[in-house]
């Protein structure tokens, strides 16, 4: 590691500048190897598109992590940039929504997982009782499927650049599904999603006011370049929730539960 500069760190991944300007994310976990791979054939799949990303230059192993070496992608987290320039919460939003539609009208490669798969295996994995996973997996299963290029993970951290132009990273739960899925894990994200691990005392001071503001210029960008059915959203909300409490985030579990028991209350 003489030779690597942590640039960056996170729940799952640590992120190094090597000797020769490419930049190496390398998991925490030995097993998470398809991470890997998931997050090289999105990569890839935004390239041949014509979507600026992050270019794989390969995969290696170090110490038993898998690890993904790409080029760098010069600038700061938009998550940081709004830390610094907080008045820029609706461009934040309007940078967010263009985005993540221009990435959905990707055909995604077939060989990413299925995104109703990996939610099914969460959710099953995940701490609940009372008839909420059953009542959750039963909804997924009504849930359209669908072939767009899914993040997974989509939000202000994960992109890198500036307000005129940033680049999406961290690609690992990478897969193929209804869009609208991948809209309602950002938008559950920003709405009750915790600050993670490096985030700046600003944002998380002002995260109860200026997350519904980001939020909503987010979703009404979005629906300027794609349709979005928000009764379907809805419906994916309660999904994304339900599989989010498999993630080891305790101080979201109440919040999660919230939107879970409201979602699943029988209609009437």
């Amino acid at each position: 590691m003489g030779e690597r500069v942590l640039l960056a760190e996170g729940r799952e991944a640590e992120v190094f500048l090597q000797a020769d300007g490419t930049v190496l994310k390398l998991l925490r976990q030995p097993g998470d190897g398809g991470r890997v791979e998931r997050e090289a054939a999105a990569l890839r799949a935004l390239a041949a598109a014509g979507i600026a990303a992050p270019a794989v230059v390969g995969t290696v192993e170090v110490d038993g992590r898998p690890g993904l070496v790409t080029t760098r992608v010069e600038g700061t987290n938009l998550l940081d940039l709004l830390g610094r320039r907080p008045l820029s919460v609706l461009a934040a939003g309007r940078v967010m929504g263009a985005a993540h539609a221009a990435m959905h009208e990707i055909v995604a490669p077939a060989d990413l997982p299925d995104l109703k798969d990996l939610l099914a295996g969460r959710i099953a994995a995940a701490d609940l009782a009372g008839g909420r996973r059953e009542a959750a997996l039963a909804l997924l299963d009504a849930l359209p499927g669908g072939d767009r290029l899914c993040h997974g993970d989509f939000h202000l951290g994960n992109m890198i650049g500036t307000w005129a132009h940033a680049e999406v990273i961290d690609w690992g739960d990478a897969a193929r599904g209804d869009p609208v899925a991948d809209v309602a894990r950002t938008e559950l994200l920003h709405r009750i999603g915790e600050p993670g691990p490096g985030t700046p005392a600003f944002i998380r001071a002002v995260a109860p006011v200026g997350r519904g503001l980001l939020t909503d210029r987010y979703l009404a960008t979005y629906r300027r370049h794609r349709p979005l059915d928000g009764r379907l959203v809805d419906r994916w909300r309660v999904v994304r929730a339900a599989a989010r409490l498999a993630e080891p985030i305790p101080e979201e579990r109440p919040k999660l539960l919230a939107v879970l028991d409201r979602g699943l209350e029988p209609a009437g």
